[in-house]
C-alpha cells in the first residue's frame, strides 16, 4: 500500500500556538502510513524545527498575514501549482489566511481530502462590524470547501456553529496537545533561570508567554503593573515571546514608568524552564482559540489569570485553577494578581488543581492519534486506498 501524501499549510513560519500544534502533528504522524510535507511563508524558526524532524518544506512566497489582494492571489496561484504538481491526498490547513487560500487552492486542484484546524477566528468582538462581517463571510464560504473542521476547544465549535460557519457533522474537537512530560514542575534551576533574566531570587513573577501581537492584551498588563507593584513591591512581569509590537510595548512601559518591573525575553526555546519560574501565569487575550501557554503553565502547577474569551474557559475553572476576568480590564487583572500574590496558600492550591486537570487528553500523543483517526476515516470514506493501489 502506498503512503498517503499529506500537506500541512500554515501562514507564517513563527513559533506560536498554532505553529507548535502543526509541528507536533506533522512530527507525530505514522511515518509508515503518511508522507508529510509542510508549506508556509519562507524563512523562520518554524521551518527550521520542521526540518529537524525531516519534514519536507514547500515555500509559499506570497503568504502574508494582512489582507493583501495582490499577495493573496499570487499565493493562491502558488498553492494550486504546488498541489497539482505533487498530487497530495490530504491537505490540512491552519490559521485564517492559510485556511482560506489553502482550502480554495485544494478545491481548485481537486485534492480528495481537505481538513482545516480552527485555532481561533480572525475576528472578535472588539473590532469594526464591517471587518467582522467580512471575515465571517469568508469562513462560511471556506467551510464549504473542506471535509472536516477540527477545533481546539468546545467554545470554538459553539461559536462557529452559532455564526453559521460549517455544519455540526463537520466539527470535531481535538485539544491542542502539549508534551506533558516536558512540562513537569521542579525546584531545580529556578534561581539560575531567574539570575539569567536579572531577576532576584526572592521576586514574585507574573509570566505571560505569547506573541507580541495585537489581540494578546499586553497593553492591559502593562497598565496593571503600577497597581500590582504598589501592593507587592518585589514583583516582576516577564513577557516571553517576540512580535511586531515589541518596540511599542517597550515604549509604553517607559511612558507608564513601570519599565523597572518588566522583562521582555524575546523568542525563547526554553519555554518549560522559564514557565517553571512563574508564580502566576497570565493570558489577557481579547480573543483566543484555546491558549497553549495556559496548558503549559497548568501542567507546571501554575495558577492562571486569563480572560473569559474563546476556549480559555474550557481550560480555566474560575476560582479553582485560576481566575477569569473580562477582556480589556486592567483594574480587574491587577486585583486578581494582587489576590494571588498575597495569598500563598490560595496560589498553591490553585496551582495544584491546575496540575490535576491536565490529563492525557491534553497530551500531544492523544492529539496526533485523534487527527490520524480523522484522516483514516476520511480516507476510508473517499476510498483513497483503492485509488492508490499500484497497477
Amino acid at each position: 500500500m502506498m503512503k498517503i501524501k499529506v500537506l500541512h499549510i500554515h501562514t507564517l513560519p513563527v513559533i506560536s500556538g498554532s505553529g507548535i500544534n502543526t509541528l507536533l502533528t506533522m512530527a507525530g504522524l505514522d511515518k509508515d502510513r503518511f508522507e508529510v510535507e509542510f508549506s508556509c511563508r519562507p524563512h523562520g524558526d518554524l521551518i527550521e524545527e520542521a526540518r529537524k524532524n525531516n519534514i519536507v518544506f514547500r515555500p509559499v512566497k506570497h503568504f502574508v498575514q494582512a489582507v493583501s489582494p495582490y499577495n493573496d492571489v499570487m499565493a493562491l496561484f502558488e498553492l494550486v501549482t504546488l498541489l497539482r504538481k505533487n498530487k497530495y491526498d490530504i491537505v490540512h490547513t491552519h490559521n485564517s489566511k492559510a485556511g482560506f487560500i489553502g482550502r480554495l487552492a485544494a478545491k481548485l486542484a481537486g485534492i480528495p481530502v481537505v481538513v482545516h484546524t480552527i485555532h481561533g477566528f480572525a475576528f472578535h468582538e472588539f473590532e469594526k462590524p464591517w471587518r467582522r462581517k467580512f471575515f465571517i463571510a469568508l469562513e462560511k464560504f471556506a467551510a464549504k470547501l473542506c471535509d472536516k473542521l477540527i477545533v481546539i476547544s468546545n467554545p470554538l465549535r459553539e461559536w462557529g456553529l452559532r455564526l453559521g460557519i460549517g455544519v455540526p457533522w463537520q466539527y470535531i474537537t481535538i485539544y491542542s496537545g502539549i508534551d506533558i512530560e516536558k512540562f513537569q514542575p521542579s525546584a531545580a534551576g529556578v534561581d539560575g533561570k531567574k539570575s539569567e533574566l536579572n531577576i532576584a531570587s526572592g521576586d514574585k513573577i507574573i509570566g505571560m508567554t505569547a506573541k507580541l501581537w495585537p489581540g494578546k492584551g499586553h497593553q492591559y498588563v502593562l497598565r496593571a503593573v503600577k497597581a500590582v507593584a504598589a501592593a507587592v513591591p518585589n514583583v516582576k512581569f516577564v513577557f516571553v515571546g517576540e512580535g511586531n509590537l515589541r518596540q511599542e510595548l517597550t515604549a509604553l512601559a517607559g511612558q507608564l514608568d513601570v519599565a523597572s518591573y518588566v522583562v521582555f525575553t524575546g523568542f525563547r526555546n526554553d519555554i518549560a524552564e522559564i514557565t517553571n519560574i512563574f508564580d502566576v501565569a497570565i493570558l489577557p487575550s481579547l480573543f483566543e482559540g484555546m491558549g497553549r501557554s495556559i496548558l503549559e503553565a497548568m501542567s507546571l502547577a501554575k495558577p492562571v489569570v486569563a480572560t473569559r474569551v474563546g476556549g480559555i474557559p474550557d481550560l480555566v475553572d474560575d476560582g479553582v485553577t485560576g481566575i477569569l476576568i473580562e477582556p480589556a480590564d486592567s483594574e480587574a487583572l491587577a486585583g486578581a494578581l494582587i489576590a494571588l500574590l498575597k495569598d500563598d496558600a490560595l496560589r498553591l492550591a490553585m496551582g495544584k488543581a491546575a496540575k490535576n486537570k491536565i490529563d492525557a487528553k491534553f497530551s500531544a500523543a492523544v492529539m496526533v492519534n485523534a487527527i490520524q483517526d480523522v484522516y483514516e476515516g476520511l480516507i476510508k470514506t473517499k476510498r483513497l486506498n483503492e485509488l492508490q493501489e499500484p497497477e
